[in-house]
């Protein structure tokens, strides 16, 4: 964390602001909370800072008891209109957001706080509330897998990426569905703390990594193997043979069809052309190969099936926005 953050710069605490709703999914609240709570509790315990580095809250419509879609109850401490200050905001997600979508008070005061507030974010369907409220509109977002539909209806001007964890445009945060909040949450940490503290929290809280936000939602190989019929049995071939020849003519051929008749039929049950799916997993798995540090970046694209590294680092640029090797620096264990 560089000498300027906000979380470092000032002695009182960070505060960190949790909004909910009648029917939220109480992971989404409690997962990214318990992340700011532990790293506040680690700072003070390494000595790093005498004060809490960040202070929490749970807010809604009124003080009193929420229940969550679980039918657990969580006690929020006051109303979110009672609110003065607030450093980072949070509306968590759950299967009432498309009611709290359609609060008309609720969204007049969350454009209010998008005026103020330095960071503001969504967990998983939350993101449905940011988009009534027009925060996502001209932004880069994500939600939960089975949610991106909605939310594309929700907010045609935002610039949607289902395959995401979580994503940072400006001030605006959102993640993907439940556990991702907590990613999310981890690279809030990072940014305010720094990359040790932020890994050490994820160490603390069990946590099987400190994922990055790029990472897919999906397993491309539990996605092909749920599929019971000839595209599901294709799509483990591509993901076990990235450097064969997958080119449409080939792969229709594999299962009998016609190349027009193939291309058709796995558009239909997948929602993807087949050169876009090779792509992708293709993508998928140098970014896996580049994480895990393994390999030159000639080798990856070689074993990812791209043929040469100029043919990835154009692949990678288009999709992610960086080159493989920026891609290394960043997210290598």
């Amino acid at each position: 964390m560089t000498a300027s953050s906000p979380a470092k710069r000032a002695e009182q605490p960070h505060r960190v602001v949790m909004l909910a709703y009648r029917d939220a999914q109480i992971l989404d609240i409690t997962g990214p909370l318990e992340v700011f709570a532990r790293t506040s509790r680690w700072l003070t315990d390494q000595g790093v800072r005498r004060r809490p580095a960040y202070q929490i809250e749970l807010v809604a419509d009124r003080a009193g008891p929420v229940r969550t879609s679980g039918g657990l109850q969580l006690v929020a401490a006051r109303s979110y209109r009672s609110l003065r200050r607030v450093d980072t905001l949070l509306v968590t997600g759950g299967i009432g957001a498309e009611a709290a979508a359609r609060d008309e008070r609720l969204l007049r005061w969350l454009r209010t706080q998008a005026e103020r507030v330095p960071r503001i974010g969504s967990v998983c369907t939350g993101a449905l509330v940011l988009a009534a409220a027009g925060l996502l509109d001209g932004r880069r977002s994500t939600t939960h897998w089975a949610w991106c539909d909605r939310l594309a209806a929700a907010a045609p001007r935002t610039r949607l990426e289902p395959d995401a964890l979580f994503i940072r445009d400006g001030r605006i945060y959102t993640s993907a569905g439940v556990t991702a909040g907590m990613d999310m949450a981890l690279a809030i940490v990072e940014e305010d703390w720094g990359r040790a503290t932020a890994l050490a929290i994820a160490q603390e809280l069990v946590m099987f990594v400190k994922r990055p936000g790029g990472q897919s939602q999906f397993s491309r190989q539990l996605e092909a193997q749920r599929r019971d019929d000839p595209c599901g049995a294709l799509q483990l071939y591509i993901l076990a043979n990235l450097t064969a020849d997958l080119r449409v003519p080939r792969l229709a051929e594999r299962i009998g069809m016609s190349p027009r008749h193939f291309a058709r039929e796995f558009v239909s049950r997948t929602g993807v052309t087949p050169g876009a799916y090779v792509a992708r997993v293709r993508l998928d798995q140098a970014r896996q190969r580049l994480e895990e540090g393994g390999g030159s970046l000639k080798q990856v694209a070689r074993r990812c099936g791209f043929g040469d590294e100029q043919t990835m680092r154009r692949t990678f640029r288009r999709a992610l926005g960086v080159t493989p090797q920026q891609y290394r620096a960043r997210f290598a264990g």
